[in-house]
């Protein structure tokens, strides 16, 4: 019987990750107070590449960026976005999905990882995301990066263009 309830619990656990990895799409909150209304000389176009890893489990979620605490974007993978924003210097922060061994079970978990960036206007910046492995929760997270413009139309070749993206392709 405990077999049984243990089998149970397995196949679960790896319906539960299977039926939400990859889920979500790439979306901008336009209300975000860096948000550029209009065109101006000092607004910084900022592109977020997000490279599509294969199967990552809840890795694979849709990752939420904040800028200044706002939640600015969530990204998908396999997709890039292009923002328009006004001069910042603060954190960039990841919040995305991971799943711990905690007390004997698998458990689903959102973490934050945040980088300092400064966005100048009228600059183009390019930033991707790595993956590293977070000792203090034993699970993965992942950090933004800047990346140079030969790098990004690189990564640009094999990602869906989002958004203003699709008017501006890399």
């Amino acid at each position: 019987m405990k077999a049984l309830a243990r089998y149970l619990r397995y196949s679960t656990c790896c319906l539960f990750v299977f039926a939400i990895a990859g889920c979500g799409t790439t979306a901008i909150i336009d209300t975000h107070p860096l948000i550029a209304q209009s065109p101006d000389s000092e607004i910084a176009k900022i592109n977020f590449l997000r490279t599509d890893p294969g199967f990552d489990g809840v890795g694979g979620n849709a990752f939420t960026i904040s800028l200044g605490g706002e939640d600015l974007l969530t990204i998908a993978k396999g997709e890039y976005a292009l923002t328009y924003l006004k001069n910042y210097s603060g954190d960039v922060t990841v919040e995305s999905s991971t799943v711990v061994y905690r007390g004997g079970l698998n458990t689903w978990i959102k973490v934050e990882e945040s980088q300092h960036f400064n966005f100048e206007g009228p600059k183009t910046y390019y930033v991707t995301f790595s993956k590293i492995f977070n000792d203090t929760i034993m699970g993965t997270s992942y950090i933004a990066q800047s990346i140079t413009e030969d790098i990004a139309k690189r990564l640009a070749r094999e990602l869906k263009p989002v958004g203003d993206a699709m008017a501006h392709p890399l």
